[in-house]
């Protein structure tokens, strides 16, 4: 594994592979890990843990496939917690239930939103006009372990074992995810995509 990682060169081997392979914690050899991926049509979001200088960052990166090649649009990164690759908890703690999924009806020990972005497409084109293309929103939503999938516009993504999952969309409209348990039993649903003012 190498030290440093290209953040394009990992996300298409990511979004092409689909695999993720649990890793417990960052070193000095080994310095990021995939941690999450989705792929709606020709668009992409990936999630990485890489270890800093004195901390472990969360980065997230947006991709969109112009003919057959993927290429990144933009990304955002912060610091997070050293136990960003933990198996995730049976119950999120009450100081994740943000006010994002406070007026849905699912227990909101379940499901919470860790983080969002978006960027601007401009679909390879060089259009002169600046509000021509389309928006690529994200969020980074953070699962209990009764949580298996999410599901929305009409694709499912698994959750892995640390409880973090990026869901992408480019509809104008939020997309309502349905958040399923054990053996597809849906145990709710939230808008994590919705601003709440």
């Amino acid at each position: 594994m190498a030290v440093a990682y290209d953040a394009i060169t990992e996300s298409v081997q990511l979004i092409q592979s689909g695999h993720l392979h649990p890793v417990s914690r960052l070193s000095r050899r080994r310095r990021f890990a995939p941690m999450a991926v989705d792929v709606a049509g020709d668009v992409a979001v990936t999630l990485f843990a890489r270890r800093g200088v004195g901390c472990v960052l969360s980065e997230t990166w947006v991709l969109s496939k112009h003919g057959a090649s993927w290429h990144l649009l933009g990304g955002g990164g912060a610091s997070a917690e050293d136990d960003l690759l933990s198996p995730r908890p049976t119950r999120l703690p009450a100081a994740l239930r943000l006010p994002e999924t406070a007026d849905t009806e699912i227990d909101l020990g379940l499901v919470a939103v860790d983080g969002s972005g978006g960027v601007h497409d401009d679909q390879g084109g060089a259009d002169r006009w600046p509000w021509s293309g389309r928006w690529i929103r994200y969020v980074v939503l953070r699962t209990s372990a009764d949580v298996e999938s999410l599901t929305l516009d009409n694709r499912t993504v698994v959750v892995p074992w640390h409880g973090r999952v990026v869901l992408a969309s480019t509809k104008r409209r939020s997309p309502r995810v349905i958040v399923n348990g054990q053996h597809g039993a849906v145990l709710g649903e939230v808008r994590p995509f919705e601003r709440r003012r």
